[in-house]
């Protein structure tokens, strides 16, 4: 794997990232502070799958254990954010995984993936905004999924979050922008993440349209994409490089989308 690229303007900066402590998330906390970010991860547990913890990835920050459904976990999270200083980066990126076609989702599943993705997106964008705005400048980058924005298949409840995501994404940056707050979004392809490693391991068939052969076949470049792919241009997103760039949702999909 190449080595992530450094954003001098970055040093020094604070970052509030969800779903931090695994897969995209942590590796987005881990490439920030590399980038002389301080970072407070938000995650609903501290437990992780293989070796790597947020604290030993992240020099300056902490991680706090809370639902991003729950305004009271995120005011709570937020609260120790702002005991570092301002926060002037937001990573949504808190979610878990679909359910399968429409007619194979109950309603609380239905209802527990638009808390998780889209009112955990509201939840954080409403709390911090209005400071951003008032300190003229931040960035935030929500999470989509190229599920959100074109069809993806066994991921009804999913993909139908993902794609307000994706909605709410620009919608804020007409918003926002008069304010100098940067509002973008990417849309990760087929990530090697714990979330979906039943795919990727290819150790079950799972009987879904998005399984291991599609997933290959339908990458264009000749791998399936890591958390770091994902990681390297969210942190561009963040740092003043992309300073015209808001309102966008970018694909980061390995030609997924393209076909």
């Amino acid at each position: 794997m190449t080595t992530s690229p450094t954003y001098p303007d970055l040093d020094g900066r604070i970052a509030f990232v969800t779903g931090a402590n695994a897969g995209i998330g942590r590796t987005v906390a881990s490439t920030l502070s590399d980038n002389g970010v301080t970072v407070i991860g938000l995650d609903i547990t501290d437990e992780s799958t293989d070796d790597d913890q947020f604290d030993d990835l992240v020099t300056d920050g902490e991680l706090v254990i809370g639902d991003v459904s729950d305004p009271e976990d995120v005011a709570a999270a937020i609260d120790t954010a702002e005991s570092y200083g301002r926060p002037s980066i937001v990573v949504n990126n808190a979610g878990i995984a679909g359910n399968g076609r429409i007619d194979e989702i109950d309603a609380d599943t239905w209802r527990r993936s638009f808390e998780v993705h889209v009112e955990g997106t509201y939840n954080v964008c409403r709390s911090l905004l209005p400071s951003m705005a008032e300190a003229n400048g931040g960035s935030i980058v929500n999470v989509s999924s190229i599920a959100g924005i074109r069809g993806f298949g066994s991921a009804a409840d999913y993909s139908a979050a993902k794609g307000a995501i994706a909605s709410l994404t620009r919608e804020m940056a007409v918003d926002y922008s008069p304010d100098n707050v940067q509002i973008n979004a990417v849309a990760p392809g087929f990530i090697k993440t714990e979330m979906n490693a039943s795919v990727w391991r290819d150790d079950e068939d799972t009987g879904r349209w998005n399984n291991h052969d599609t997933a290959t076949t339908k990458t264009l470049i000749p791998r399936l994409g890591e958390p770091e792919d994902v990681a390297r241009l969210i942190v561009f997103l963040a740092s003043d490089a992309s300073s015209f760039i808001t309102g966008q949702v970018i694909s980061v999909d390995g030609g997924w989308s393209s076909w």
